[in-house]
């Protein structure tokens, strides 16, 4: 008996010696498991992303495809600006995607409808040449992704990839203005092939998601086919797109070091019991305490008071998802509620994460965060 791997298959071959003919059998051995990986090398993925946390989740998801699979990643709906973390991705020699290419800017102004039409003219010749068996995005009311899914060749999968706060509150809308009003038109502008989603990931395009935590999803997801996303960030080539894209602005070793990291709020909601609060805990740190302020903060000096001098600064430019995967498993996270710090837990889950709430924050995200066990602190 040959091992179950294995099939068996039979040529014969005709000889053929003056008036006689006779047959030779010719018995082959071929792994199936390679029969396999030959089929799966057929399958197209698309990632269509706009944000880092979208680039990063579709790259732990596209790690964990099978390797013979092709993965081709979208950049839309981006600045004209190309931000730091957007060139390292661009540049990364890791990359799990065989192709990588900026394909829409943020369209604005006058010039807006026509700066849409043509980014969608350019999606059309893009999509001949790949033909994609899956399609995925952060946010399935992008144009561009709902677009591509009424586009494709062939009828393509949608998977959603999570985008945070919409996959577990799910997105508020009116029954008039959003799903009536909104909805026809988009279908006026765009075609009739646009889908209002009930909420983000729940459009009619989506069949399956990849959720971090697949139990806490809002009703409208629980139709999808769903799947945990994969816990693959803590790895060289994450590390390596990190490090490209922090440059020299600071010491990977120095973030690995890191025991407490404080994610401070904007300087025009700060309130001197958010100060008083931090000073509090970063006296409760015995190790190297790190800080990074918010990007749009203009006054830095008004938090001197509360984080201790021999503190270390992370920039305040560079996305908190590009940090992730350089922190230890014995990082403490601490700030407001804010996206920075839940993208830690959803994309580092196994960090101690804790949020300064206030007595009016809403019931709902409360739930949330005692769910993804985040600690809070009134």
């Amino acid at each position: 008996m040959y091992p179950p791997t294995f099939s068996l298959h039979c040529i014969i071959q005709v000889l053929h010696d003056g008036n006689k003919t006779g047959y030779r059998y010719f018995l082959i051995l071929s792994h199936r498991q390679t029969h396999r990986q030959t089929l799966y090398s057929m399958k197209q993925h698309l990632f269509l992303v706009s944000t880092p946390f979208n680039m990063l989740t579709a790259s732990m998801v596209a790690f964990s495809l099978p390797a013979a699979d092709t993965k081709t990643l979208w950049l839309i709906d981006q600045p004209t600006v190309q931000s730091d973390f957007v060139t390292a991705l661009l540049e990364w020699p890791a990359s799990p995607f065989k192709n990588s290419r900026l394909v829409s800017h943020k369209s604005s102004g006058k010039g807006k409808r026509a700066q849409r039409k043509e980014s969608l003219k350019s999606i059309d010749a893009l999509l001949a040449d790949i033909k994609p068996d899956k399609i995925y995005t952060g946010n399935d009311r992008r144009v561009e992704f709902q677009y591509s899914m009424a586009h494709a060749a062939h009828s393509p999968i949608g998977v959603y990839l999570d985008d945070g706060t919409y996959t577990y509150l799910g997105r508020k809308t009116h029954w008039f203005t959003d799903r009536l009003l909104d909805n026809l038109i988009k279908k006026l502008i765009y075609g009739y092939w646009w889908k209002q989603p009930e909420t983000i990931g729940a459009s009619d395009w989506i069949q399956e998601a990849y959720i971090a935590f697949p139990q806490f999803a809002c009703a409208p997801l629980l139709g999808k086919t769903i799947h945990p996303l994969p816990l693959n960030l803590i790895t060289k080539e994450f590390r390596q797109l990190s490090n490209i894209c922090l440059k020299s602005n600071l010491e990977s070793h120095k973030v690995d070091a890191i025991e407490g990291l404080v994610l401070l709020p904007h300087d025009s909601v700060l309130k001197p019991s958010t100060l008083l609060r931090i000073k509090e805990w970063c006296n409760s740190v015995s190790g190297l305490i790190a800080f990074k302020h918010h990007p749009r903060t203009t006054n830095k000096t008004l938090f001197s008071i509360a984080i201790p001098e021999e503190s270390y600064e992370l920039p305040s430019e560079i996305p908190m998802e590009v940090m992730l995967p350089l922190l230890s498993k014995k990082t403490h996270v601490i700030g407001d509620i804010s996206t920075a710090l839940l993208t830690t837990k959803w994309l580092r889950p196994e960090l101690e994460v804790t949020a300064l709430t206030e007595s009016v924050t809403d019931p709902d995200w409360i739930k949330l965060l005692s769910a993804l066990k985040i600690k809070t602190e009134l």
